[in-house]
């Protein structure tokens, strides 16, 4: 007994350091229950034959890499019959099977996915024997998952029997899944709404010069529609129900795009996410005179690295959905930046909630054709925004020898056209290229932006074949230390992904 309490401290120790070092971020943190077939290589000091029986383990995270469980074991031993046997009869009584039950608590720690992959393993357990258990095991699986375990086996009943143990069964979840942080509140889309008719007064809040914008209350002067004499609407998220408007924004300024949320520990974008952004998307095309960067930003829960990656992906995502909903790939940028920048205590669950962001910042005003601002007066209709699809025809670039081109894709004018006469200035090519490594299934790095004219290389460290797909080609088949060439001329955004492993191995290339 005493040694099971000193390694029963210990386990305590050690989920509580672990615990403390990967704290969760947003993790699933449902109790589960795991029945598992058990099969033990007998010591030969037992003079018996293997054993076979079952574990069943109760437990729940406690944080991304880390699960506490209780766990209970059942083992039966065939014993050898050694008797000494007298014309060919054995004698005196028959050596009696023998059973070792026993019951504790146990601890995993994952290495990278939250609650799956590979994991330690360690537990202590009491009953008709001490038994002590460490090894490695492995889960697969979404929901319910199959779960495997190669453990050292130490029983200190009598003698010491040190044997392997081999666990194989499942690991089921108890109870729905639900989100640690509370929902964001439903965005309700409504048409925007006509101001009340202009009064006789001057200086009185409403837009006495017709020019569509309400007066400055400090000073009145109704006398032109281009005297700077009103306020600038605060550059932010409009109200529920009211529309969106970029009319104050000015170079420099962020708007935190509260309520666009993600699918847990993942790119996608939610169904209120998407009604968000399609206020963002009327705004924007209101304003074709600005360029905007969509920033990405993470808690201080789960590493660094996992948290700057995440970012990437869901600010690629944001102007991903901008671009396929009309909005010029040229007016567009993203950025990711992990939890290096916060915003708020990420010691506290509200701290973390504001620090979790997506942030729409506003690079350059005045860019191209001003905005179409037309006058509302009595009588005049507000018609709806209208979303323009990018119009333009594939054609096909030169390729460089040994690479593949990519179709160019045209996108929607920023900057004015040249006078009739002169030539249409093109980019000059870059003479460098860009390199993205394919390794532990990932693309590193997944989301690269080049200069038109870039060659980008992919090279193939893993162990794994790989395929890089585009939408209209793909490369052959890249077996270990292989390479594929692909030159960008045109500028736009080319998400790609693994043909053979699918969209959990995808990236992009922004060319702009």
């Amino acid at each position: 007994m005493k040694d099971f309490g000193v390694c029963t401290l210990a386990v305590g120790a050690l989920s509580v350091g672990l615990a403390h070092a990967a704290q969760a971020y947003d993790i699933d943190d449902r109790a589960y229950i795991v029945p598992m077939f058990s099969y033990v290589l007998a010591d030969d000091a037992r003079d018996a034959d293997d054993g076979i029986g079952g574990t069943l383990a109760i437990g729940k995270p406690v944080s991304p890499n880390l699960e506490i469980e209780l766990r209970g074991s059942y083992l039966q031993y065939s014993a050898h019959d050694n008797r000494p046997r007298f014309l060919g009869q054995p004698i005196g009584p028959k050596p009696e099977d023998f059973e070792v039950t026993a019951g504790g608590i146990g601890a995993s720690y994952f290495f990278e996915s939250p609650g799956r992959g590979f994991f330690l393993h360690g537990d202590a357990m009491v009953g008709d024997s001490t038994l002590y258990n460490a090894g490695i095991g492995f889960d697969w699986g979404s929901e319910v998952r199959v779960r495997f375990e190669a453990l050292y086996h130490w029983d200190t009943d009598q003698a010491d029997f040190e044997e392997p143990q081999f666990n194989l069964g499942f690991r089921i979840p108890i109870g729905k899944h639900t989100q640690t942080t509370p929902p964001p509140a439903s965005v309700r889309v409504v048409p925007p709404v006509a101001p009340p008719p202009p009064a006789a007064q001057c200086g009185d809040g409403v837009d006495n010069d017709s020019d569509g914008k309400v007066d400055f209350p400090a000073d009145p002067g109704c006398t032109s529609s281009d005297d700077n004499d009103e306020a600038d609407p605060p550059c932010e998220l409009p109200s529920p129900g009211q529309a969106m408007s970029l009319d104050g924004c000015k170079t420099g300024d962020t708007i935190v795009l509260r309520g666009v949320n993600f699918e847990f520990d993942k790119a996608n974008l939610t169904v209120n996410a998407k009604a968000l952004l399609d206020l963002v998307v009327d705004a924007l095309i209101k304003r074709p005179d600005i360029q905007v960067e969509i920033d990405g930003h993470t808690d201080s829960k789960g590493s660094d690295a996992y948290n700057q990656k995440l970012s990437e992906r869901r600010a690629m995502s944001v102007m991903q959905y901008l671009v396929e909903h009309g909005i010029a790939v040229d007016r567009l940028s993203s950025a990711g930046f992990g939890e290096s920048m916060p915003v708020a205590d990420n010691a506290t669950d509200q701290g973390r909630e504001l620090n979790r962001r997506v942030e729409l910042k506003v690079l350059q005003t005045g860019v191209g054709a001003a905005p179409m601002e037309p006058a509302v007066g009595e009588g005049t209709a507000i018609p709806a925004p209208v979303l323009e699809p990018i119009a333009g025809a594939m054609t096909v670039s030169p390729a460089v020898p040994g690479t593949m081109a990519e179709p160019a894709v045209e996108s929607a004018a920023v900057d004015s056209e040249p006078a009739a006469g002169e030539p249409t200035p093109t980019p000059p090519a870059s003479t460098s290229g860009a390199a993205v490594s394919i390794g532990f299934m990932v693309f590193e790095p997944p989301n690269l932006t080049v200069a038109p004219g870039t060659t980008v290389t992919w090279t193939n460290t893993d162990g794994s074949n790989h395929v890089v797909k585009f939408a209209d080609q793909q490369s052959p088949r890249l077996r270990h230390e292989a390479s594929y060439s692909r030159r960008f001329d045109t500028p736009g955004v080319y998400p790609y992904e693994c043909a053979i492993h699918g969209k959990r191995m995808s990236g992009s290339i922004t060319v702009r």
